[in-house]
């Protein structure tokens, strides 16, 4: 039976020494060694292939000579061997292409580039750098172009760079691949520049040599060769599914890729890496990648609580499982695939990317609500809603995120979020998917009046919810409180054509700053630990009521919004003390409680809430009537019917 795998042991004078460059199959994985991480893999392979050497120097090196021909001799035949591990290589069309240890050999060839520099620099005792070591890196075409021996166009010129020892740019590391070989040039080099000088600066060539010698004969790799192409994919996919730096998506790349023509394949890449390029160019890394697809997948194939669980760790294995997924995603018609890659993921990602531009920008105010409250569900279930190439795009947008808001503020503010239960997210992506505009706001209110039946809130719209029963104990509650009194201000901002920091500052900004003392955002408590406002607070036999005080003071009408320092520099103090503060601390809502709302603004505004306005003067002690709160609380619901009302 012909051999699926043919197996043979080299050492690195071999791998390096093939006249023919290797290649990189367009569905390979970035270059993704790097020290960034807790585990130092450059740093580490240097220091493994030092202690093996070292070793062999103190232990098993029989010769003092310095002629080259005697160091090779020793090396040869005394010094022991270092296993670098495996690659995996697959032979096609006269060129070599690795299935798997790029990783590796693009580091070897990084480590040889800089034992070129050293040797080139210093004296090596008749070592001829260009032969042995120049021809491991590069083969020279008779116009005198180097052809580096790992062929990549997405690498190539920055390796040029390295190997010229030309000044490489922040535009010259545009994705991962290049910022790490860049990154991991930079370490190697340091590494080498003190491992080969003593303290004096002398460069020490007898070790040099050695090392050379040691590396080029005694560091071997097991050279694995695939024979039929047709069996490339389903061994990449087995041999990357278990390795330690690999990334789900890079594996999907593979799969999906792995089983087209190389015409279509070469066209499919080239959106695939346009896409990863775009996702890099944001944080400077592919976490967002992985989410997208996880996103995308839940979206458009999450049926049940186990399904969309499954999409959480390694979702491409779905690929082999989930039978919606087999069905459109058929690897055994390829111009499925194609399709996939060149229609749905490159609509479906611009659109993740769209959704987290507009939560940045705070075009949307829904969107933007949604991200300061971190609901990062908005992703999913606009991904489920629109459909490839949806002319109601923006329109679907708005109108899910719209709901997602409703939704979630009105459940947290009568005391019943959902908190981390994935059914609820589940089901509303179930009822939205790929549906109309009216769909999706008859679906939405569907599930949500369900919801808030199971909690004893009995409605039968959603509009029905805002009974002021539901809302009258409505509280502070953290960052949450700031985002609501921000929208409400925003609301109030617009009704009387007025300025307020809501309108100036991000509402994601607003929900986060309250580490900042200077120009972060704070909940101000009206009602302070002050002896004689809490003596406002008593109980059936005129002692002060602890509980009661709290209660009050934390509902949402006995709290405001305020920038900087002010929270911190009133303190304690009684209301007279805090009335200017409030009168001009940039919140509509703070100057209705002392009355400083332009006059003229009042007058022009249509809107009926502005009669529901009430002003406080401090009384006859300085204080704010106790009786305020609830006035208060009342006012704050009619503008939270206003706002998240449908």
């Amino acid at each position: 039976m012909a051999k699926l795998i043919e197996v043979e042991e080299r050492d690195l004078d071999f791998i390096f020494g093939k006249t023919m460059p290797y290649s990189l199959d367009v569905y390979q994985r970035d270059y993704r060694w790097s020290d960034d991480k807790d585990y130092k893999i450059v740093t580490q392979l240097l220091i493994d292939i030092e202690l093996r050497f070292e070793n062999n120097m103190l232990i098993n090196r029989r010769y003092k000579k310095d002629e080259l021909s005697a160091i090779l001799k020793d090396v040869t035949e005394n010094f022991k061997a270092y296993f670098l591990n495996t690659i995996m290589l697959n032979e096609q069309g006269g060129n070599i292409f690795i299935v798997d240890g790029q990783q590796r050999l693009t580091t070897i060839l990084l480590i040889l580039i800089k034992l070129f520099h050293l040797g080139k620099a210093n004296p090596t005792n008749g070592l001829n750098v260009d032969k042995l070591i120049g021809e491991k890196i590069y083969e020279e075409d008779k116009a005198g172009n180097k052809n580096f021996k790992i062929s990549n166009i997405d690498r190539n010129e920055i390796i040029k760079k390295i190997f010229d020892c030309t000044a490489i740019s922040e535009t010259d590391k545009s994705n991962i691949t290049q910022r790490n070989l860049a990154d991991n040039y930079t370490i190697i080099s340091k590494y080498y520049d003190k491992y080969f000088f003593d303290k004096d600066g002398r460069f020490d060539s007898i070790k040099y040599n050695y090392y050379y010698y040691n590396l080029s004969e005694k560091v071997l790799i097991i050279e694995q060769i695939i024979k039929d192409k047709a069996d490339v994919a389903m061994i990449f996919e087995t041999a990357n599914d278990r390795g330690k730096e690999l990334e789900p998506h890079e594996v999907l790349k593979g799969m999906l890729l792995g089983v087209l023509e190389d015409k279509v394949k070469e066209d499919c890449n080239t959106t695939w890496n346009i896409a990863l390029k775009t996702f890099y160019s944001k944080d400077k890394n592919y976490t967002q990648v992985d989410e997208f697809f996880r996103t995308y997948f839940r979206a458009k194939y999450a049926d049940n609580i186990s399904q969309y669980v499954t999409f959480s760790g390694k979702y491409h294995r779905n690929l082999l499982s989930n039978s919606k997924i087999i069905k459109d995603l058929d690897r055994s018609n390829p111009k499925k695939i194609e399709n996939f890659i060149k229609n749905d993921f490159k609509y479906y990602y611009n659109l993740y990317l769209k959704i987290a531009k507009i939560a940045h920008e705070e075009s949307d105010i829904y969107v933007s609500s949604n991200h300061a409250n971190e609901q990062s569900s908005q992703f999913l279930l606009i991904l489920s809603a629109l459909i490839l190439n949806d002319p109601e795009e923006d329109a679907k947008i708005s109108l899910v995120a719209k709901k997602i808001d409703q939704f979630y503020t009105i459940a947290r503010l009568v005391g019943h979020y959902w908190d981390n239960d994935q059914r609820i997210i589940l089901e509303l992506n179930k009822e939205i998917r790929n549906k109309s505009l009216i769909e999706i706001e008859t679906s939405f209110d569907k599930v949500i009046v369900a919801y808030f039946n199971s909690k004893s809130i009995s409605i039968s719209t959603f509009n029905d919810i805002f009974t002021y029963d539901n809302f009258k104990s409505s509280k502070f509650d953290g960052r949450f409180t700031k985002i609501v009194l921000a929208r409400i201000d925003n609301f109030l901002a617009d009704i009387l054509n007025e300025q307020s920091f809501s309108k100036q500052e991000k509402h994601y900004f607003i929900a986060n700053s309250g580490n900042s003392p200077v120009n972060g955002f704070h909940i101000e408590h009206m009602f302070a630990n002050e002896e004689r406002i809490m003596n406002q607070f008593k109980d059936s036999n005129n002692e002060f009521d602890e509980k009661q005080f709290n209660e009050q003071r934390n509902r949402l009408g006995a709290l405001l919004l305020l920038k900087g320092n002010e929270n911190i520099s009133l303190q304690n103090s009684i209301y007279k003390k805090k009335f200017d503060s409030y009168a001009n601390s940039g919140f509509i809502w703070n100057r209705i409680l002392t009355n400083s709302i332009n006059k003229a603004s009042l007058k022009n505004c249509k809107h009926p809430i502005k009669d529901s306005f009430k002003s406080y003067m401090p009384n006859s002690e300085g204080l704010l009537d106790k009786e305020a709160i609830e006035e208060r609380q009342q006012l704050l619901f009619n503008l939270i019917k206003h706002v998240y009302s449908n």
